[in-house]
């Protein structure tokens, strides 16, 4: 089951950050979470000062996102810090405050340093100790409604990450009662899939796509006894492009995917799909790691 108690959405009063406070709130609502919104100063932010956070409550009431009832229902606390970097105060009031989810947009106020440092969504979710829901700022079509999933996707490349990852999308299609799409992307390096041949003489006949089937399916039984609708699908081309592809012509309405790295350029490089698809899709995608945090109790 997920256990999701304290939400945490930074905000920055840009439309990048105002556009993922509904999809934080819906999920606050449907868990009976706590909703706590942040604000970082630093001395760049002269122009944005800051504001009455409170007030974002009534944000949000006219939003519609939810219902009157369940707003109420929401403990909200809009907090301000100016105690250093932007990310670092972001995780450093998550392990505080033991924020068990960050929801956040991905276009932040960094300037031409994104080009080099990447945005502060970015840099949050490489340090992340703790799944991040992370929503594109501005992209082409609208996301979905906010609390209304229906599909669910999860590329696996087969790794205890990614199997992570398909347990708690799992575990969130049942509270939404959504379907979940398991996705492997076939590119010129995706290793076989570790899954027993049933003899040598026909695995020799068996190409890449057929093994990754057989392998997503054994998967989706596991998953499906959960009680969840799941499918499988096998794609062809450069991952992250092939995923966001996928996701819009599947009208997707939520990505849970894995990001592998802990620290240094081992982060930075096995991260990158990830990033890539968060940058490329109008859905929220939710990020999880094997370490750290976890939303999914280890038993029912």
């Amino acid at each position: 089951m997920l256990v999701v108690n304290r939400i945490l959405v930074p905000h920055d009063f840009t439309p990048a950050s105002a556009r993922v406070l509904p999809h934080g709130l819906a999920l606050a609502a449907k868990m009976k979470a706590r909703f706590y919104v942040l604000h970082v100063t630093d001395r760049s932010d002269a122009p944005y000062p800051a504001r009455d956070l409170p007030a974002v409550r009534e944000t949000l009431q006219r939003t519609g996102a939810v219902s009157e009832e369940a707003l109420r229902a929401v403990h909200i606390e809009g907090v301000s810090r100016s105690d250093g970097g932007v990310a670092e105060t972001i995780h450093r009031f998550a392990d505080e405050e033991e924020i068990d989810l960050i929801a956040l947009g991905t276009r932040g106020r960094q300037g031409a340093r994104r080009l080099l440092l990447g945005s502060v969504g970015e840099t949050v979710i490489r340090r992340a100790k703790r799944p991040v829901l992370a929503l594109r700022g501005k992209g082409v079509g609208a996301p979905p409604v906010p609390g209304m999933l229906d599909r669910i996707l999860v590329p696996v490349d087969f790794s205890e990450n990614a199997r992570e990852a398909a347990r708690v999308a799992a575990e969130w299609a049942r509270v939404f009662d959504a379907q979940v799409d398991l996705l492997h992307v076939v590119t010129g390096s995706s290793a076989s899939p570790t899954e027993p041949a049933p003899s040598v003489s026909d695995e020799e006949h068996v190409g890449p796509e057929k093994k990754a089937r057989r392998a997503l399916a054994t998967m989706g039984r596991g998953l499906g006894a959960l009680g969840v609708p799941v499918a499988v699908h096998v794609r062809t081309g450069a991952a992250a492009s092939t995923i966001a592809a996928f996701a819009e012509a599947e009208e997707t309405d939520a990505i849970v995917m894995s990001t592998r790295g802990r620290t240094g350029l081992e982060r930075f490089l096995l991260g990158s799909v990830a990033e890539a698809v968060i940058r490329h899709v109008p859905c929220p995608v939710l990020t999880v790691r094997t370490y750290g945090r976890s939303i999914r109790a280890l038993a029912d």
